[in-house]
């Protein structure tokens, strides 16, 4: 006799990958003729560019360029600088055909290095980090089966799961005037320009998904007497992206990728504003909790049950946390004064010992600085950020975000000492394995002519659960319950009970 089994169909999000890939792309920039010979190269840096993203039904793939600049100090001893656009491109090619995916991805720069070649040739090197996460649409259907004359016993698993809900982008534009400090000698020459993105406030609200955030623009620039400045300017934001559902009070992530910028001087003679032109791409995804019900067991107590299994799995995020740090690095190099400082965050190296995680964070400080002698010239220095985390091990983690604020850097004659505040975000995450009945048949017991006891009696020799128990007998779980008094489904060792049959 087969049973009747009702369906349900369960539409949720499924991350198919994140992965996060590293690669290097060099390039060779030539001194202009104009210019005199190079004599060192004193910094380098670069901002990371999204050109396309594109998520198709076997692969995902990300393209973009690096906006890369150095400066260097001629022979005659002034600061001249060079540019180029150095492309990048990452691929991830699926295990199996996906449908209906979405595609959002983070692109950072991870170093920036430069060395000469020759007095009219220098090359550039750097290194870029994307972060690819692919999500797809899935169906899933899940059963549930009606009572039926054999005394059918139904075990119910409610499984409340932390997963993604609704994902949804939009570009938007930033264009400001970005003031020069009071104290600041006026811009004669622009040199250099750096970016890094926050967001300070994210929420759903209804089926809108609002953050509001700020662009920090980090400025290198010449004066007219010749010496070198830095200050940095905040540009706030506030914007909503048009999510598919009502998410009120749902978590949500805001990835942040610049697709365009540009800072220059505002053409006056005597400039105190840089003019800032930039496009970013917002991506926000809505967490939640989604309950998954199955049916984790079954029998009959009056036939024989046959049932049928399915096995799936579903990703579910157990924990999102946050490691904030203000990290040191020093050197003994004496100094005259520091100009200018970044920092650059590498991608984190986890490794594991039974329930404890420890990931390590590379970090690259690239600091400019006048010596004891007036000489401009180049620093790096590489410190690192350790975070610790204790996880079960079925569970692992990842670094789902790190971010750095104001740099502050200081030097004298002992040295230099430059400090940085770093934030990173921990995601730890499972792959629940669930295994439950999708259909099944019941068959008579054979009549062996035997009396059957209408009670018995046994004592527990370990923790048991009182399902277990009444399935070997063949009982009705809640008459074993009643008839024992039992509040909890766990039955100690050592009790005594009384089984109804």
């Amino acid at each position: 006799m087969g049973l009747v089994f009702q369906e349900n169909t369960m539409e949720y999000l499924s991350r198919v990958f994140c992965e996060t890939m590293t690669q290097e792309q060099t390039a060779e920039l030539i001194v202009p003729d104009s210019y005199p010979d190079a004599q060192r190269v004193v910094d380098a840096f670069g901002t990371a560019i999204l050109r396309a993203a594109d998520c198709s039904g076997d692969s995902a793939s990300v393209t973009g360029e690096v906006l890369t600049g150095l400066l260097f100090v001629t022979e005659d001893g002034d600061v001249q600088r060079l540019e180029a656009a150095v492309p990048f491109s990452f691929r991830r090619d699926f295990d199996s055909p996906q449908e209906e995916c979405n595609l959002q991805c983070r692109c950072s720069v991870r170093s920036v290095d430069a060395r000469m070649l020759n007095s009219r040739k220098v090359l550039v090197r750097v290194g870029i980090v994307c972060t690819m996460t692919v999500y797809a649409h899935k169906e899933k259907v899940l059963y549930d089966v009606q009572e039926c004359e054999y005394g059918l016993q139904v075990k119910r698993t409610q499984l409340p799961m932390q997963v993604p809900l609704a994902l949804g982008d939009k570009s938007f534009t930033l264009n400001e005037e970005l003031e020069l400090p009071g104290g600041k000698p006026s811009i004669e020459r622009l040199l250099k320009c750096v970016y890094r993105t926050e967001i300070q406030e994210q929420k759903m609200v209804g089926s809108k998904a609002v953050f509001k955030g700020s662009l920090c623009v980090h400025s290198l620039y010449e004066c007219a007497e010749g010496m070198l400045h830095s200050f940095e300017s905040v540009v706030p934001f506030s914007q909503y992206v048009d999510m598919d559902y009502e998410l009120d009070d749902r978590d949500l992530r805001t990835v942040l990728v610049p697709t365009s910028v540009e800072t220059e001087p505002d053409g006056q003679i005597e400039c105190r504003r840089l003019l800032l032109s930039a496009n970013l791409l917002a991506q926000c995804t809505a967490f939640g909790e989604q309950t998954v019900e199955v049916i984790a067991d079954a029998y009959c107590t009056e036939a024989q049950m046959l049932p049928q299994w399915d096995e799936w799995e579903m990703s579910s995020i157990l924990d999102k946390q946050i490691f904030r740090e203000s990290v040191v690095a020093a050197a003994s190099e004496p100094v005259q004064s520091v100009v200018d400082a970044w920092v650059w965050i590498d991608e984190g190296v986890k490794s594991r010992q039974g329930e404890h995680v420890s990931v390590e964070l590379p970090l690259t400080f690239s600091v400019l600085y006048y010596d004891t002698e007036g000489e401009l010239q180049g620093k790096t220095l590489r410190p690192s950020m350790n975070v610790d985390t204790e996880l079960a091990q079925s569970s692992d983690c990842r670094v789902s975000g790190a971010s750095s604020g104001e740099v502050f850097a200081g030097g004298g004659s002992n040295g230099m000492e430059i400090r940085c505040p770093i934030s990173v975000e921990l995601e730890s995450y499972a792959k629940n394995k669930m295994r439950c009945i999708c259909g099944g048949e019941v068959e008579e017991l054979a009549d062996t002519g035997e009396r059957k006891p209408s009670v018995i009696l046994r004592r527990t020799d370990q923790e048991q659960d009182v399902w277990d128990i009444a399935k070997s007998y063949r009982a009705r779980t809640q008459d074993l319950m009643d008839a024992n008094n039992l509040e909890s489904p766990l039955v100690s060792a050592g009790s005594l009970l009384l089984i109804p049959m």
